[in-house]
């Protein structure tokens, strides 16, 4: 019989909170998640902030690319868009470190996506911030691209890593995955089946689904043996 999966919150709860927001993890930590995922880009002062897109437009009543802000100028920014928004005020995109706090205070797993950065140096930055925050045990760098994921295995043999795709399983995947180890491959749903997820148990990796919203999605995926579940709302029982 397969293990239940571990569910790891989007964004944070972000059906019932702005996404990527201290409000949002604090959430998810609360109603018990085992984890949750964040997605982050470097200021260009070399802080690392918490915000998905490529662009602060859809997010915060200001205008630009994400990485072009400094730290200071990214805090100026207001979060004024998301689920429940209206019951939220004084929002702001946070600083990674403050979401490996919340990750700490609920003992959460962080799922920390590789957006967007300057130099390799950066990267290098990211990495001895994880370490200095006590979440290396606690935590996964996920990524769509390899390279990045290969750069930071290079700083760190042991941290998992995840290699994220919206296309249909490989054999490279796993090839990849194979050399990285330990890691992992992270799935779009709509891209793989349950089937290509039971293939990768036999080859020995874990796969992690992305962002399945409904059970009825869920369920499939989780009785193949995926080993995370990542969504937006609560799934489980």
């Amino acid at each position: 019989m397969n293990q239940q999966p571990k569910y790891v919150a989007h964004r944070g709860l972000s059906m019932q909170a702005p996404e990527n927001t201290i409000a949002a993890f604090e959430l998810a930590g609360r109603s018990g998640f085992w984890g949750i995922e964040c997605d982050t880009y470097c200021t260009t002062d070399g802080r690392w902030i918490v915000h998905h897109d490529r662009t602060v437009d859809r997010m915060t009543n200001g205008t630009g690319r994400t990485k072009d802000f400094s730290f200071a100028e990214i805090r100026e920014l207001s979060i004024t868009s998301g689920n429940g928004i209206s019951d939220y005020s004084g929002l702001q995109i946070p600083a990674l470190e403050e979401v490996l706090s919340v990750c700490v205070k609920y003992g959460m797993h962080a799922f920390v996506e590789i957006e967007e950065y300057h130099q390799d140096r950066d990267l290098e930055r990211l990495v001895e911030l994880v370490r200095g925050s006590g979440m290396m045990g606690q935590m996964s760098f996920i990524c769509f691209n390899a390279n990045d994921l290969s750069k930071v295995r290079a700083m760190d043999p042991a941290v998992p890593l995840g290699f994220l795709s919206a296309k249909p399983p490989s054999e490279a995947d796993l090839e990849l995955i194979g050399r990285l180890q330990p890691a992992f491959l992270d799935y779009d749903y709509r891209s793989t089946t349950p089937d290509d997820v039971r293939n990768c148990s036999k080859a020995g990796v874990d796969v992690s689904i992305w962002t399945v919203n409904e059970r009825k999605i869920s369920q499939p995926f989780e009785e193949a043996g995926a080993a995370y579940i990542t969504t937006d709302t609560i799934l489980w029982d």
